[in-house]
C-alpha cells in the first residue's frame, strides 16, 4: 500500500521535466518564428522602398501594379502573423529562452514563410478578380488597360493595366494588403462568386422551364 501511495509522487518530477522541456521547445519555436516573421516584414518594406525610389527620382520608372499588389499582400500577411505572435502570453519568456537547435531552422523558416506565400497568392487572385470586373462598386478599384492593343498578352496584363485614378490605386493596394492580412477574405470571396453564379444558372434554368 505504501509503495502504491508513493508512485504518483515519484512520477511527478519526470512529468514536470517533460512538461518543462516541451514548454522550452514551444518557446524556442515561437522565438524562431518571431525572428523570421520580423526579418521578413522588414525585408518586404525595404524591397518596396527600393522598387518605388527610382519612380520618385526619375518620375518615369513605375513598377508594374501586379508587383506592388504582391508586395502588399505579403506585407499584410507578415503584419497579421506578427500581430498574433506579439500578443502571445509567453512573448517575454520566449525572447530570453535559448533557441533549441533540434527545432530545425530550415523547417521553421519554411513554416514562417507560409503566410507570406498565401498572402502573395491571395493578392494576385484578388487583383485578377478586379481586372476581370467580377466585383464592382465604390469600395473596389476600377482597373483598365491603358494601351490601344487591349492588353491581350501577359506582359500587357502586368505592365499596362492601371487604376483609373489615384483613389483606385490606393484601393487596389489596400485590398491587396487586406487579402494578405485576412486569410479567409479571398477564399470567402471566391465562394461567394461561385454561389452567385450557381444561383444565376439555377434562375435561368427555371426561367427556361417555365417558358416551355
Amino acid at each position: 500500500m505504501a509503495d502504491e501511495a508513493t508512485k504518483p509522487a515519484a512520477a511527478t518530477p519526470a512529468v514536470d521535466a517533460a512538461a518543462a522541456e516541451t514548454r522550452q521547445r514551444i518557446l524556442g519555436a515561437y522565438k524562431e518564428m518571431l525572428r523570421f516573421q520580423f526579418y521578413g516584414t522588414v525585408g518586404i518594406v525595404v524591397l518596396t522602398i527600393v522598387i518605388l525610389v527610382p519612380g520618385f527620382i526619375t518620375e518615369k520608372l513605375s513598377p508594374p501594379l501586379l508587383v506592388l499588389v504582391v508586395l502588399a499582400g505579403m506585407l499584410g500577411a507578415f503584419f497579421s502573423a506578427l500581430t498574433r505572435l506579439y500578443h502571445v502570453d509567453d512573448a517575454g519568456a520566449a525572447l530570453i529562452t535559448p533557441t533549441i537547435g533540434e527545432l530545425g531552422g530550415k523547417y521553421m523558416f519554411m513554416y514562417a514563410s507560409v503566410p507570406s506565400v498565401i498572402g502573395a497568392i491571395a493578392a494576385v487572385v484578388l487583383y485578377l478578380v478586379f481586372v476581370s470586373d467580377l466585383v464592382g462598386g465604390d469600395m473596389f478599384p476600377s482597373i483598365e488597360c491603358t494601351t490601344a492593343d487591349g492588353c491581350k498578352s501577359i506582359s500587357g496584363l502586368m505592365q499596362h493595366y492601371w487604376p483609373e485614378s489615384p483613389s483606385d490605386y490606393g484601393k487596389a493596394l489596400v485590398w491587396s494588403f487586406i487579402a494578405g492580412f485576412s486569410e479567409r477574405f479571398v477564399p470567402d470571396l471566391l465562394q461567394s462568386l461561385v454561389k452567385n453564379e450557381e444561383k444565376k444558372r439555377a434562375g435561368q434554368e427555371q426561367g427556361g422551364d417555365q417558358s416551355q
